[in-house]
């Protein structure tokens, strides 16, 4: 089954800090990971690579016409085993991966914290919760697909 990482949350609380984050822990994790797809600004990333054969995708604008017109069907036609993202806490965002057909979705919840510090080391301990379920995924080879074998006479 493929899985889908969302992280939601209000807006302007550090969830793309925290999914930058996660991707940096993933490459610094594994450094054989192939970059597939690589668009990171000053503030947001949208990443494909591949660890171990399972193709993750990453995505940390939660604005409604970037994920929802764009990268989740960028994914899905990629064939990404995972996903991870960021949406808001209702709306476009939720509904659109609520939608996606043979994902099972895990809610992250970005903790809203007041003092800028501690909004620092909550998205860093939300990222490693967030690698950490990814990579007990990944552990694993992931199986190569099965091979039809046409009988000889």
């Amino acid at each position: 089954m493929k899985n889908v990482f969302a992280l939601r949350g209000t807006a302007t609380k550090g969830k793309s800090q925290t999914i930058r984050t996660a991707v940096e822990l993933l490459t610094e994790n594994h450094p054989d990971a192939i970059i597939e797809h690589n668009h990171t600004t000053k503030v947001d990333t949208r990443v494909v690579m591949t660890i171990n054969g399972w193709k993750i995708g990453i995505e940390s604008q939660s604005h409604p016409r970037t994920l929802v017109n764009a990268s989740l069907d960028f994914f899905v036609n990629l064939r990404c085993d995972v996903i991870v993202c960021a949406t808001r806490s209702h709306g476009a965002t939720v509904n659109a991966v609520s939608a996606l057909q043979g994902f099972d979705i895990h809610w992250v919840q970005q903790p809203e914290e007041s003092q800028p510090y501690e909004q620092i080391l909550r998205s860093l301990i939300i990222a490693r919760q967030i690698v950490a379920n990814v990579e007990t995924l990944i552990r694993t080879a992931k199986p190569a697909p099965a091979r039809s074998m046409a009988a000889t006479a």
